[in-house]
């Protein structure tokens, strides 16, 4: 059967397409085999991560107050973070030091009425105002910006200098039922259509990610929910890379459940589903997946092995364990803790810490913390080897 589906997955993506289309890559899919019974209590980072972590405390001012996270980026000296329960983008030096925040909300020019997701062009801050079909385009060293108007409903976006990658969610459009367009920045332009879906994906159109795409470098990876499978994006083109196979699921093939419901469904019913979150690196893919909870997973890209944890740590530095984490499109990878779970966290570990340099930090950035503290983060590096 596995073969049988890597045959359905290249003749779809490899047929020869009409007007705006276009013919799919050809490269090999791999295959990720899962097997739900082996994991980890604790899956330990530290033999891909460098022993060098710093722990970037973000300042809090009345004007920064930092609530939910949904996105980190580090561009040259300075952190880009997404806020959305504040419909803000702040921006902090790279000590974590507060600098201003990108745009506002409103009904003005230059102003985003509902803040969606934002990626970076060259020197500038491309931010979703997705009630009202535009990015506005903000020099990051000026109060200068543009605004570019788009037709199709997306949730997210990853560019490639002028090229960018609009990632819709099973949602029809004038275009037709796709999942990605393929959009120049700079002519407002349609480029091509992209991951093309029938009737039968309308189903998955309520259903989420926490993330759909991390970009690495010059390339991205793109997942979709209740989809086994992970496609490659670059500047020419979008293709499948990888299929993702379990040794045994027992998530039905048919679910009687509406859409709405369905992530509850597979928690209370402790279904093993599909991938929830994945971050691309140069030599990695991290992320979770649902299984009676969430098991944590990372996919080293060059020998192919997967391990999977209930938990997340970096046991070289201590037993803190960590569940959120974005890499960057410089990658690196950072984890992030709210100031109070940290402060209690750090308590009940402190004395498994066998590392003295990063058990002084600790406790010097634990005892400047307060419940109403912005997030610390800490950010990792990955080994070259």
């Amino acid at each position: 059967m596995k073969y049988l589906l890597l045959l359905l997955i290249v003749y779809t993506f490899c047929g020869c397409y009409t007007g705006t289309q276009k013919v799919a890559h050809t490269n090999e899919i791999r295959e990720i085999l899962i097997d739900p019974d082996k994991f980890e209590t604790f899956l330990d980072l530290s033999e891909i991560l460098d022993d060098s972590v710093e722990v970037i405390p973000l300042e809090m001012k009345e004007e920064c107050l930092i609530s939910q996270i949904v996105r980190i980026e580090f561009y040259k000296d300075k952190i880009l973070v997404s806020d959305k329960a504040n419909a803000k983008i702040f921006v902090f030096t790279s000590e974590g030091k507060y600098l201003k925040s990108i745009g506002k909300q409103g009904q003005g020019p230059g102003e985003y009425s509902f803040l969606g997701d934002f990626t970076l062009k060259g020197d500038s801050v491309v931010v979703q105002d997705r009630s009202r079909n535009k990015y506005i385009v903000y020099d990051l060293y000026s109060n200068a910006f543009r605004e570019i108007s788009y037709d199709m409903l997306h949730l997210e976006v990853v560019s490639f200098d002028e090229i960018a990658y609009f990632i819709s969610n099973y949602s029809h459009s004038k275009y037709g039922d796709y999942n990605l367009f393929r959009f120049n920045l700079n002519t407002s332009e349609v480029l091509s259509l992209e991951v093309p879906f029938g009737e039968d994906g309308i189903d998955k159109s309520s259903y989420g990610l926490k993330r759909y795409a991390s970009k690495s470098d010059s390339t991205a990876m793109l997942i979709y929910p209740l989809n086994d499978t992970v496609y490659t994006l670059n500047k020419e083109t979008v293709f499948p890379s990888y299929v993702i196979h379990y040794t045994s699921r027992n998530l039905p093939s048919e679910v009687n459940v509406s859409k709405e419901n369905i992530y509850r469904y597979v928690h209370e019913n402790k279904y093993l589903k599909g991938w929830e979150f994945m971050q691309n690196s140069q030599n990695y893919m991290l992320g979770y997946y649902i299984d009676n909870g969430f098991k944590y997973f990372v996919y080293n890209k060059r020998n192919s092995n997967i391990r999977v944890g209930q938990w997340l740590k970096i046991g070289s530095l201590s037993e803190l364990i960590f569940s959120d984490f974005y890499t960057t499109t410089d990658n690196q990878l950072y984890f992030i803790q709210y100031a109070v779970v940290l402060s209690s966290n750090w308590k009940l570990t402190r004395a498994k810490s066998t590392n003295e340099h990063f058990k002084n930090k600790m406790d010097a950035i634990v005892a400047s913390l307060n419940e109403d503290a912005n997030p610390v983060l800490f950010k990792c590096h990955f080994k070259n080897k």
